[in-house]
């Protein structure tokens, strides 16, 4: 059985200030920064980076494109260029909780 809350209602890319918007089927909403979401990208390129020490080196945090990934989230192109990052709903809902690598490990 799926959780309906964790499914988005609209999904608003604010390319100026690279941010996005989710609002979610159970009323609350996710604002997350381009930076953050590179942060914490879970492909495994960056989680290898993450586990050994090396921190991602890139300026552009930009969100330039953002597309589903089926119905489990979204696949977010950065303006680096980097666009391996499948983020599912739940993981989105981590990030902005404080709570990414908590829900990698998990």
């Amino acid at each position: 059985m799926t959780d309906n809350s964790l499914h988005p209602i609209d999904i608003t890319l604010h390319k100026a200030s690279a941010e996005l918007d989710i609002s979610w089927a159970d009323g609350s909403a996710t604002r997350l920064s381009g930076a953050m979401l590179r942060q914490f990208c879970a492909c495994s390129g960056c989680r290898a980076r993450n586990l050994i020490g090396t921190r991602l080196i890139t300026d552009n945090t930009a969100i330039a494109d953002v597309q589903m990934a089926g119905i489990a989230g979204l696949q977010i192109i950065f303006g680096d260029g980097h666009d391996r990052g499948v983020f599912p709903w739940a993981y989105l809902r981590a990030i902005e909780a404080g709570r990414a690598l908590q829900h990698l490990d998990s």
